[in-house]
C-alpha cells in the first residue's frame, strides 16, 4: 500500500517539497492523494504542524502540510520516485495526524479530496 510513503516531489515556485501519499483517490484507480510539507511562515496554513524530530527528512524546527497544494499523483509516478529515494515511510502516528487534520470545515483542503480520506480511514477502521 502506498499510503504513508514519502518523497520529493518538484514544486513552484522552489524546488522540491517533501510529500507524503494520504489515501487512494475515490474512483481513480491508481491515484492517490499527496499533500506536502515546508517550511513554517507567516500566514501559513497551520491546520498541521509537524516537527522536525517527527520525521528524519524534517530540516527545520516547525513545518505545516500545504493542503491547499494537495495533489493527485499516479502510482507509477510515486513508485519511481519512492524507489529512487527510499526515504522512510511516515508514522502511523504522524500520518494519521496529517490525515485527520483538514477534516475540519476550515480546511483548505477540496472537499472531494476530504472525502477521500474519509473514506481511506472509515474503510481502514472497518478492518481492525
Amino acid at each position: 500500500m502506498m499510503v504513508g510513503e514519502c518523497f520529493y516531489y518538484e514544486t513552484f515556485p522552489n524546488d522540491e517539497h517533501l510529500f507524503v501519499v494520504v489515501a487512494p483517490i475515490l474512483n481513480k484507480e491508481g491515484w492517490f492523494l499527496c499533500v506536502n510539507i515546508t517550511t513554517k511562515r507567516d500566514g501559513s496554513d497551520t491546520t498541521c504542524e509537524v516537527h522536525q524530530h517527527e520525521h528524519p527528512n524534517l530540516s527545520k524546527p516547525v513545518s505545516v502540510v500545504v493542503y491547499s497544494q494537495a495533489r493527485e499523483l499516479p502510482i507509477a509516478l510515486i513508485k519511481r520516485l519512492t524507489g529512487e529515494q527510499q526515504l522512510p515511510k511516515m508514522s502511523d502516528a504522524l500520518l494519521l495526524r496529517i490525515q485527520q487534520a483538514p477534516l475540519t470545515d476550515y480546511s483548505r483542503l477540496k472537499k472531494s479530496f476530504k472525502n477521500a480520506i474519509a473514506t481511506y480511514l472509515g474503510t481502514k477502521e472497518e478492518h481492525h
